[in-house]
Order: structure tokens, then sequence, then C-alpha cells
């Protein structure tokens, strides 16, 4: 059994832990977004292609939101299962650093995180399973499963997101998706004013 095959069976058992907005459908989708990414890219920066892959399928292991301390070693799983030890820690690196959350308290730019093609196909893919219509699902998903209302009217929800840290073709997919988001909003802002006397 190769590295990916491996590591898919592993994460398919990890992430059944967790709620179905971080479960292996997710991860199947990620995976397959930072693949066409990496592979779009490709033609004109190298990217390692089983980097990409290998990240995208680890991408959520050890996630924050799940665990306060991390309980698997990725550079460890990867070295025990006969990948190099340059990639595997390049791979812990890249997982390391693709949330949004780790970015927005990142003190500053790094030169690496800037020119990282692997991280910046992996990170494009998660953000854009966090858009769309699969991101409104796995918003509901995560709200129901921590308790939250779906929505609360006093809540201030921004349309203005910036995709300039995307790749070029993570951007065009991400505006897309967000239109989309817009287009939704509106509609259940309608929906609640539907017999609201205040709005009258």
């Amino acid at each position: 059994m190769d590295i990916v095959s491996k590591t898919e069976n592993f994460v398919q058992e990890y992430m059944r832990q967790f709620d179905c907005s971080h479960d292996w459908h997710h991860v199947e989708r990620v995976v397959r977004q930072a693949l066409i990414i990496a592979k779009t890219e490709s033609t004109h920066t190298p990217i390692d292609i089983l980097v990409v892959h290998l990240a995208a399928l680890l991408h959520d292991v050890n996630d924050a939101k799940y665990t306060k301390e991390p309980t698997v070693s990725i550079a460890e799983f990867l070295t025990s299962n006969g990948l190099e030890e340059e990639k595997a820690l390049l791979i812990s690196r890249i997982i390391d650093n693709v949330s949004f959350r780790k970015e927005l308290k990142a003190d500053e730019k790094s030169e690496w995180r800037d020119s990282c093609m692997e991280l910046a196909c992996v990170q494009d893919a998660d953000r854009l399973d966090a858009v769309g219509a699969f991101g409104i699902l796995r918003c509901a998903a995560f709200s129901g499963a921590r308790n939250r209302p779906l929505h609360s009217p006093q809540d201030m929800i921004t349309a203005d997101i910036t995709f300039e840290d995307y790749t070029k073709t993570g951007k065009q997919e991400a505006q897309h998706r967000h239109d989309f988001m817009v287009q939704f909003l509106a509609q259940i802002d309608a929906e609640y004013a539907f017999g609201n006397v205040n709005e009258a």
C-alpha cells in the first residue's frame, strides 16, 4: 500500500470523531480542490503534487477547534510510512500554518508563507470549502454541533472579503462562491424581514 492510501485510511478513521462540518467528505473536497489548483498553477510554478496531496489529506489532524493539544505527530506518521524526512517536515509545517486562524495570528508576513506554493494550494482549497454552498452547509453544521443559533439578527456579517492572498486559480473560484453567499445572505434578510412590523 502506498503512502497516499495509508494516509487516506488513517484520516478516514481519524475524522470519524468530528461533526459533519469537519468530516471525511470535507477532506475529500479539500484534496480534490488542492490538486486541481496545484496542477493548474504548476504549469508556470514548480509544485510538489505529492506534498500537496498529503498535506490536504492531513490538514485537519490536530485541529485546534477540536483538540487543545496535538495528538498525532504528522512528521512521525509520514516517515514511519516511508516518506522522506524533508517532505514529512514540510507537510507538517504546511498543516501547522494552513488555518485562517493561524494566518490572522501571524505577527507579520513571512517569506516562507508567501513563497510556499504547496501551502497556498492547500490553503486555497480549505478556504474554498468554507465559502459558497458547502461553506453555508458547514457553517450550519458547526453551529448545530456547538448549539449555536443558525441565525441571529444582531450579528454583523461582512460581505467585504479580500481575495488578494489566493492563487490565481483559487481567486477565480472564490469570487464565484463569494457572490453566491452574498445572494444567500440577502435572501436570509428578506425572509427574516417578512412579517416584521419594524421593517414596514
